[in-house]
């Protein structure tokens, strides 16, 4: 298909998949699993970020320090990782990779709870790092073959909510325990060291991500692959000449997901601290509000777009591609504007509205990222934009903005400063290249649609 013959918007109604195996309420039981599997995925990073004070105070770090427990030391090793254990779901049952690597990260996840020192807090973040990476990609592969295609964006939806909720939970959750916990003194343990009580936290919640797992593996099904034409899989290379065949589309894309998510984890791992820093709310008051109001705006944005995505999609090539870029730019002002209110009640309403506006690019962005891609390559694909996600813009992000703090702004009451000027760079950057996307991704669908891959 050529340029001339695909376009953005077409008049010609776009036909529904055809009924395959593994549907019906057994693969809408699937979406609902990884959406579980996504919260937990959630719950150590929301955690951290909320005591990044009692652990500065308690492990003598610097804010730098902190960025790097934030994000290298767990991205480093999710960019190690990701490309095998993706490969292998691209070959093997998915989730069985699913439910080992969920198990190891809980585990990591109890062991934060221990950890002494920066270098034993590193370690265990590598491992949840790593682990972590192999999720993502075997999820969104496993639900694109659990549901129709035109039902995408509303799977993906549900999915995301998972990481939404578990954005959210953590925030909730890591509060409400901090204030239960508060009068709970250090305990001293033989060998280890002092166990505080926000550590006690990191112990209580990693835990039943090993019952997740156990669940995940004896109860998800293992849909077939629809469109499959390479059992084997795809090497590393087949892969790599892909993205280059398709390059007018991934290369504005990667670039717009990685300033969207340089936002996103660089700035949203800060935002506790920001509103203790600005408005002095301690982790117990910022907790439970913060989680609250991300997860009731961000879901409705979630599902809001989903649903926009779905409408779109009945007469648009590039419907997915479309809410993701206006999402992204409508959000712009909102969220540049929120850390400058007088007051921390006007930074939640601007943050609940941009996020709203925000989140509802989230499914359409899955949608057309594995709608775009052939079956037995999508696990691969996708761990090159996981890798995008979590490694660059995840692990440079949170260290970004400690070192405009530290060495520009030069004070912690400036972190507002900082954040906003961050939006007001990365925002337009993120929607132009998004915008570019469009058009190719419309001629990617429409052909993988008359050639009956999707």
């Amino acid at each position: 298909m050529t340029a001339s013959n695909a376009s953005v918007a077409t008049d010609a109604p776009i036909e529904p998949s055809a009924p395959a195996p593994g549907l019906g309420r057994r693969g809408w039981y699937t979406v609902y699993m990884t959406g579980v599997v996504a919260v937990m995925s959630q719950i150590d990073r929301g955690i951290l970020a909320l005591f990044v004070q009692p652990m500065k105070r308690d492990l003598h770090l610097s804010d730098t320090q902190v960025s790097i427990l934030l994000g290298f030391a767990f991205t480093f090793f999710y960019v190690v990782a990701g490309p095998p254990l993706s490969r292998m779901a691209d070959r093997g049952v998915r989730k069985s990779v699913i439910a080992g690597c969920l198990a190891i990260w809980s585990t990591a996840t109890v062991f934060c709870g221990f950890a002494q020192n920066f270098w034993s807090f590193f370690i265990a973040r590598a491992v949840i790092g790593g682990t972590e990476s192999g999720c993502g990609p075997a999820s969104l592969s496993l639900i694109a073959d659990a549901v129709p295609r035109e039902k995408l964006p509303r799977a993906y939806a549900i999915y995301n909510s998972g990481f939404l909720g578990g954005q959210a939970l953590s925030l909730v959750i890591g509060g409400v325990l901090i204030g239960l916990l508060a009068t709970v003194p250090p305990i001293h343990i033989a060998g280890i060291g002092v166990i505080r009580n926000w550590q006690i936290v990191f112990i209580l919640v990693g835990l039943p991500g090993l019952l997740i797992a156990l669940l995940f593996r004896f109860t998800v099904p293992e849909p077939a692959r629809k469109g499959g034409r390479r059992p084997g899989g795809y090497k590393l290379r087949e892969v790599l000449g892909f993205v280059v065949g398709q390059r007018a589309l991934h290369l504005p894309l990667m670039l717009g997901v990685l300033f969207m998510t340089f936002q996103t984890y660089g700035l949203l791992m800060w935002m506790p601290a920001f509103y203790e820093r600005t408005y002095g709310w301690g982790p117990a008051t910022v907790g439970p509000l913060l989680g609250i109001v991300t997860l009731v705006s961000a879901t409705i944005g979630l599902f809001g777009g989903a649903r926009l995505a779905e409408v779109l999609g009945r007469r648009h090539d590039d419907a997915n591609m479309r809410v993701l870029f206006l999402a992204q730019f409508l959000s712009i002002p909102l969220l540049a504007a929120g850390p400058l209110m007088p007051n921390p009640w006007l930074a939640l309403g601007c943050g609940a509205l941009g996020g709203m506006i925000g989140a509802m690019g989230g499914a359409g962005y899955n949608a057309a990222i594995n709608l775009a891609t052939p079956n037995e390559m999508r696990g691969q694909i996708n761990v090159m934009y996981f890798i995008l996600m979590n490694a660059i813009a995840g692990s440079l992000g949170p260290t970004v903005v400690a070192l405009l703090t530290d060495n520009v702004a030069r004070s912690e009451a400036d972190l507002r400063y900082v954040i906003s000027g961050c939006r007001l760079v990365l925002g337009p950057l993120t929607a132009f290249f998004l915008w570019k996307a469009m058009a190719p991704y419309a001629r990617v669908f429409r052909q993988r649609i008359e050639e009956n891959a999707i």
